[in-house]
């Protein structure tokens, strides 16, 4: 079995992880990181990722909106509902 040697930080202690811990750990970053995020450094996609943000923001908005019109629509007719049986 091999294993590899890393510090926490520059002036830690030192640490050792066997080949499955390791793996385990990295795997366990990919799925907490998502499929989407960027290498650090790298805002080569830093636009095209806030366009698609605003997007989605814009969507939600527009979701929000078509949610309260509709609640206040069921609003308007048990008011009526209950006028008519008044």
């Amino acid at each position: 079995m091999t294993s590899r040697h890393t510090r926490r930080n520059a002036q830690g202690e030192l640490v050792t992880f066997s080949d499955q811990e390791l793996a385990r750990l990295e795997r366990t970053s990919r799925q907490q990181s998502g499929p989407n995020n960027a290498i650090m450094g790298d805002y080569g996609n830093q636009e095209q990722h806030t366009a698609q943000l605003q997007q989605m923001q814009q969507q939600m908005l527009q979701m929000q909106q078509t949610i309260q019109a509709q609640q206040d629509a069921d609003e308007q007719a048990a008011l009526a509902r209950q006028e008519q049986q008044a």
